[in-house]
């Protein structure tokens, strides 16, 4: 099993709010200790337009990662592609990858909140067709030769994107919670990077049918890292007395899904109330938190029921301090990440 941190929104929550440039220079500060603490990767995601800050500027960030460290992974989990100019994403990303010597992943989704393409004059019809495109033309951007593309939405002529990356290519993995989007995954050979909301048996049908769909395109789903995303926090205190103390933060990110429709309840509904109580108990259902021993346990449970071998851990998540997140890290590196398999 590997560990990841993350994902990062560098969000400053209503409830405990902070100042984006101390959040910002506690992530740093974070990523170097899991690094030392031997966390194998580092993530961070994407929105736009949002009143606690959300991290914008994915690569940016993680050039900022790149130069202050020297050896874990660093992933967007995920650049909002069909936002983005590809050839400006293919430039960034190489560039990234360049200063930290071939350690991006970079993770890639759709998009679909209508408020964030409006705010860069994008149409939220046509993300699937330039999701599609600027998948190939990142594929095309990072070989060694200046290429030609006549798509729909993009058309270049004879370009030549440098300087070319340390990795041939920068792996591509694909966010996804829908069937076409996983299928895109599959079709292209990418892993799936699954967010940190939906409990065992909504995870478990997203690997099952990403599994089958690599089959299907003549993959053998063994070949693939299977990341899960989940919000930890590790205390001495029992489960049920941390939940208490961490329940409007543990909240926090299940409430900002649901008010953009895209959280799900147990039977894979998605609720669009963010008041709806019943987020609570789906927050605490997929969290991981409580002693060392408890966390284990709910780790073992996650590897019973899926087929999962890089759990990333957002230590970090909307309201928890930065001294809360790494005695959280702390005690996982120490307690926890042994006694896993």
């Amino acid at each position: 099993m590997k560990f990841g941190i993350g994902y990062y929104s560098l969000q400053s929550p209503p409830h405990n709010p902070r100042p984006h440039q101390q959040l910002y220079a506690e992530m740093l500060e974070e990523i170097n200790i899991a690094e030392e603490l031997g966390f194998e990767s580092a993530w961070l995601t994407e929105h736009h337009f949002l009143s606690d800050g959300y991290c914008p500027s994915l690569l940016i960030t993680a050039a900022a990662i790149a130069a202050r460290t020297r050896k874990i992974l660093i992933g967007t989990g995920v650049l909002l592609l069909p936002l983005h100019n590809p050839i400006k994403v293919a430039e960034d990303a190489a560039v990234v990858d360049l200063i930290s010597g071939g350690r991006l992943i970079l993770g890639l989704g759709l998009g679909y909140r209508k408020e964030e393409f409006e705010g860069f004059g994008a149409s939220l019809k046509e993300r699937r067709g330039r999701m599609e495109e600027g998948i190939e033309i990142l594929q095309k951007s990072w070989a060694d030769e200046p290429f030609s593309f006549q798509g729909r939405y993009y058309q270049y002529e004879n370009i030549n994107v440098t300087p070319k990356p340390v990795q041939k290519p920068i792996p591509i993995w694909i966010g996804a919670f829908t069937e076409p989007a996983i299928r895109r995954a599959a079709r292209i050979g990418a892993p799936l990077y699954v967010p940190a909301i939906g409990i065992i048996p909504i995870i478990k049908q997203l690997f099952d049918l990403h599994s089958s769909l690599l089959k299907e395109y003549g993959r053998n789903p063994d070949d693939f890292e299977k990341p899960l995303v989940r919000e930890v926090y590790v205390s001495n205190e029992k489960g049920d007395t941390v939940w208490e103390k961490i329940k409007e933060h543990g909240t926090y990110t299940a409430k900002g899904y649901a008010a953009w429709g895209s959280m799900v309840d147990r039977d894979g509904n998605l609720l669009s109330d963010p008041n709806d109580p019943i987020l609570y108990d789906l927050a605490k259902e997929q969290s991981i938190f409580g002693t060392p021993e408890e966390c284990i346990e709910a780790i073992n449970r996650y590897k019973e029921a899926l087929p999962i071998d890089n759990l990333i851990c957002r230590f970090n998540f909307p309201g928890i301090c930065h001294e809360e997140a790494i005695r959280s890290m702390k005690l996982f590196a120490e307690k926890v990440m042994p006694n896993i398999k």
